[in-house]
């Protein structure tokens, strides 16, 4: 009678632990399905803003205008947001007049880095008239510059030059084309005034 009773008791005991091995598996696999389908997501943006305008300021003073139609954030590698559908963005000086303005058809930012790059019909505009373009340039937030090492046009008052490469500050008030390909008169085309490699630089 001992000996069933013994018996009957360790079969119960056993079926416990299998029931409760059971029900850890199944907490651990779905465990593991919530982490899978989290990673099935890295590659979509956890937020996504529209029509967003954002002031940046620097002791009550705005600096710095951003507007894009949609900001996608990303957390993957590396946290980042995503301008997808452009940018526009208004650079002002200390006492609230516009320095320089910059748009582009795409943008990502580095959270991290502090590094946004700008593509695709990129131009910018300083105070002075002077209009750049290209198709990629890259703003270091850190260092307040802006550079690119594509194809680059500035038109100015009265020239328009080409180059390979640019830096910059990031109001685009004191540039200088790295690889200079020549410039042309506004008023045409005219060979003596046609420079060839040497370093052009923002007129003073």
């Amino acid at each position: 009678m001992t000996t069933k009773k013994h018996n009957t008791v360790k079969s119960i005991q056993r079926s416990i632990i299998l029931i409760i091995l059971g029900i850890v598996l199944f907490s651990c696999e779905n465990d593991i399905n919530v982490i899978n389908s989290l990673k099935i997501d890295e590659n979509q943006p956890v937020e996504s803003t529209y029509n967003v305008k954002m002031n940046i300021s620097d002791s009550g003073h705005v600096m710095m205008i951003l507007e894009s139609p949609q900001v996608d954030k990303y957390i993957s590698d590396r946290e980042y947001v995503e301008m997808p559908k452009g940018i526009h963005i208004i650079f002002y000086d200390s006492v609230g007049d516009v320095r320089s303005t910059l748009d582009a058809d795409y943008a990502i930012s580095y959270s991290g880095s502090k590094i946004m790059e700008a593509k695709n019909n990129v131009i910018a505009v300083n105070s002075k008239g002077q209009t750049l373009y290209t198709e990629e340039l890259i703003w270091d937030q850190r260092n307040h510059k802006i550079f690119t090492e594509n194809e680059v046009k500035i038109v100015t008052e009265n020239k328009v030059l080409f180059g390979d490469g640019l830096t910059a500050d990031e109001s685009f008030h004191d540039w200088e084309i790295t690889h200079p390909r020549g410039e042309i008169p506004i008023d045409g085309f005219d060979d003596d005034t046609t420079a060839q490699g040497n370093t052009q630089n923002s007129p003073n």
